[in-house]
């Protein structure tokens, strides 16, 4: 038998996404709710979570036989992990509305530390704006992944003067918990993007310290994490997929900065050793990272959590900083703005 001759480049793969529109558990395709993520490399869905593999030996037998080996993906989830130098609002948005539930993030991104989750309805019922279509264009016919009902788990926004020219890096995990298809997919994507490239350089606040006193620092990377897992919920179809989703467990934010060790960073140490006594403490401090309009992460209250020292650079002392956000019921755990 000969071989095919064919031979693809990773660069043929493009990932597209677009918020659902019509109803909960039906994939989304009309072409003007998609915008392309152009990541310098798209991966594969991880196939494994979503297989469940059960092999029993049986009595009368020392060897397993084809027929004790059990496997399903009814019941399972399905990641794709993804890493994008962000080139366009409507993409940050669209990943900031999967992550926080906030359906409207188009000019800043609050979540209060008393926001209740969010109802997902039943499969079938109509979307609420914040589960999204991922498909994954592939050039061989027939062969295109398209994920259903996805919400992203964890979202890391970083800028570093050392990686990506200083730009805003998106980087993180979609979640679903519906069977993927694969088959020919003929949604292009044409909806619109407006660029959207900034970072590190264009912060031009940089403060930490108490809300009546931040300090100025000089800073050469921040990083900031929002992790909201989902869990799927009952059981219908052939397939297995679920009746609906929850979030209903903690959402957390935390975030590492490096910046250069001097008099103004050094009270990150100080409120790092603190005694926390279960109250409204001085423990807290916030952190303004931005230029207050187009790229900003205005954290209110943060608790430190790590301070090291690097001492092996010719550029003198740095250290690693690094924080929880919190918040009181009435109060934002953070303030973000990408415009």
């Amino acid at each position: 038998m000969a071989i095919k001759g064919e031979v693809y480049s990773p660069k043929q793969y493009e990932l597209y996404i677009g918020i659902e529109q019509s109803s909960f558990g039906t994939a989304e395709d009309t072409a003007s709710d998609f915008v392309k993520l152009d990541v310098a490399t798209v991966g594969d869905i991880d196939w494994s979570g979503g297989l469940t593999v059960d092999s029993t030996l049986r009595t009368g037998q020392q060897v397993k036989k084809p027929a004790d080996h059990y496997s399903t993906q009814q019941g399972g989830t399905w990641t794709l992990p993804f890493e994008w130098v962000v080139s366009h609002e409507e993409g940050l948005q669209q990943l900031l509305q999967l992550v926080t539930e906030d359906t409207s993030p188009h000019v800043s991104v609050v979540r209060l530390g008393s926001a209740s989750p969010l109802e997902y309805g039943e499969h079938g019922q109509a979307a609420n704006s914040a589960t999204a279509t991922v498909i994954i264009s592939n050039p061989y016919t027939s062969e295109d992944r398209v994920l259903t009902s996805a919400v992203v788990q964890d979202l890391t926004l970083s800028m570093d003067a050392g990686t990506a020219g200083g730009r805003l890096v998106a980087s993180g995990t979609f979640w679903t918990g519906y069977t993927p298809t694969i088959g020919s997919n003929t949604v292009s994507p044409s909806g619109t993007q407006t660029s959207f490239v900034k970072g590190l350089y264009h912060c031009t606040t940089k403060n930490f310290g108490a809300a009546s006193s931040e300090l100025d620092l000089v800073a050469r990377s921040f990083s900031y994490t929002i992790s909201f897992p989902a869990t799927r919920l009952g059981y219908q179809g052939s397939a297995g997929d679920p009746e609906t989703y929850s979030r209903s467990g903690e959402y957390s934010a935390s975030g590492t900065m490096q910046v250069k060790y001097d008099a103004n960073s050094l009270p990150a140490l100080t409120a790092m050793h603190v005694k926390g006594d279960g109250t409204a403490s001085n423990k807290e401090r916030s952190i303004n990272f931005g230029d207050g309009s187009a790229i900003n992460f205005d954290l209110l209250q943060v608790i430190v959590t790590g301070y090291t020292k690097n001492m092996d650079e010719e550029a003198g002392v740095f250290v690693d900083i690094s924080f929880d956000s919190v918040a009181l019921a009435g109060e934002a755990i953070h303030t973000l703005i990408f415009t």
